[in-house]
Parts: C-alpha cells; structure tokens; sequence
C-alpha cells in the first residue's frame, strides 16, 4: 500500500511491523464522561493540552524567559548614599595616575587611553555600592596647539540627589577633563 497523507499513524506503524491494522486498532476508545473531567483537572485548557503548554508543543517557560517581579518598596531614599568626596578621591586618584607627568599627548593612542581610564573610574566607583545611583563618565583630552575649547552639557535631572564630579589637569602640551555625572534612578 502507498502511503496516503490520511493515513494515522498507528496504521503506519502496524505496516512497518509486517502485520495489516485492523479497524478495531486504529479507533480510539472514548473514556467513561466522569472520568474525563477528573483526569483533566485544573491544569488543562480547553484544547486538552496542559495550562503550561503552547501550541508548539514548548512549555511557557521555555517559551518567554520569566520576569522577576518586586514588590514596591516606598522608599524614596538610598539605602547607602552617595558621597561626592569620595567620588572626588576616585577621580583624582585615577587621572593623576594615568596623566601624570610621564604621559605625553598621541591623538591615536590617547582615545583608547581615555577609554579604558573612564572604565577605571566607573568600575571603582561600581566597587563603593552607591544604592540607586547611575554613572556616566567623560574624558576629554587635547593637545594645546593655540586652540580653545568650550565644553557644555544639558540634562534635566533632579537638583538635590544628581549632580557631577569635574577635574582638570593642564599641562603646557596637553589637557585632560573628567567629569563623572552620577543621576539617581529610583
């Protein structure tokens, strides 16, 4: 016999053991009506399949990872809050490190340079757990070759918990400014 697309699949298998399917084989005995509902239970939609299951056959964990859900808190302020002092050491402490007065001005060599010392910062201010607050750090390094420079940056944030940390160091070849905003997010 040819295989036809109506065929089940229980007649397929019957073949492929050697032995024909008999009518009896291939219909399904329907389950007494009070059994069903008990062995259906809560746990199944109307389609028959688990509560758990979509139609591709994966479960809806497998599907969407789950989201953590947190129940509010109500509290408006951090438990560890940040010290602008502190803020002041770390950047200090980085930029005299990294432009000391060893460090001369290369315009390729600096800009990866001022890449990896504003992640220096970041990462050490990271390590200090200032509860709810985001950074962003900047570095702007230049040569003097009889240029000037204005620097301006707009945000709207709120006056009492976000603010910024800005130090310069000027030399006769080169300058460098860093400034650290730290904005609360609640």
């Amino acid at each position: 016999m040819a295989d036809t697309p109506d065929r089940t699949s229980k007649e397929n298998l019957a073949e492929a053991a050697g032995k024909e399917a008999s009518p009896e084989q291939t219909v399904k005995e329907k389950p007494a009506k009070g059994k069903d509902k008990e062995k259906k239970g809560k746990d199944d939609d109307k389609a028959g399949r688990p509560s758990g299951a979509t139609p591709a056959g994966l479960t809806q964990a497998q599907a969407k990872p789950a989201v953590a859900r947190y129940a509010p808190t109500y509290r408006l302020e951090p438990k560890n809050p940040l010290r602008q002092e502190r803020l002041e050491l770390i950047v200090k402490a980085e930029m005299n490190k990294n432009y000391g007065a060893d460090y001369s001005f290369h315009p390729k060599y600096s800009l990866h340079m001022a890449a990896q010392v504003t992640e220096d910062i970041k990462s050490r201010i990271k390590l200090l757990n200032f509860d709810r607050y985001r950074y962003i750090v900047l570095i702007t390094v230049g040569e003097y070759l009889m240029q000037g420079l204005y620097s301006m940056a707009n945000f709207l944030w709120d006056a009492e918990k976000d603010g910024y940390v800005n130090y310069t160091i000027e030399t006769p070849t080169f300058f460098a400014v860093c400034t650290v905003f730290y904005i609360y997010y609640d």
